[in-house]
């Protein structure tokens, strides 16, 4: 059952740090990540949560204890790119608004124009 919990906790673990690399490059702009993204992390974590409440009643295996470890170490991690997510959206909120205000200046500037030419 061990064999199975590390093969489970190695693959979390290889997903959450792709997810990472992906936030990464979101914040430097190389990068994008969209909503089926973060619905895949949240199904990885509801997935997750028991396993790690099960072995944390049961810690014997030292290979299992250090993938869990790795484990939460990404989960510390994933909760300060969840917050670099949030403040890039909020920046291209504010860039859509931005534009969307320009946008409609110009209609505006358009339409004065074309009532008194």
């Amino acid at each position: 059952m061990n064999a199975n919990r590390d093969s489970l906790f190695v693959s979390a673990n290889h997903q959450l740090c792709a997810f990472l690399s992906r936030v990464d490059g979101l914040v430097r702009g190389t990068n994008d990540v969209g909503a089926e993204d973060l619905r895949a992390i949240g199904r990885l974590l509801e997935t997750m949560a028991p396993e790690l409440a099960a072995v944390s009643h049961n810690a014997s295996d030292a290979a299992l204890q250090e993938q869990v470890q790795r484990y939460i170490s990404n989960l510390r991690s994933l909760q300060v790119s969840l917050e670099q997510i949030r403040c890039v959206m909020l920046a291209r909120r504010a860039k859509l608004d931005s534009a969307r205000q320009h946008v409609e200046g110009v209609r505006s500037w358009a339409n004065a124009y074309r009532q008194t030419a």
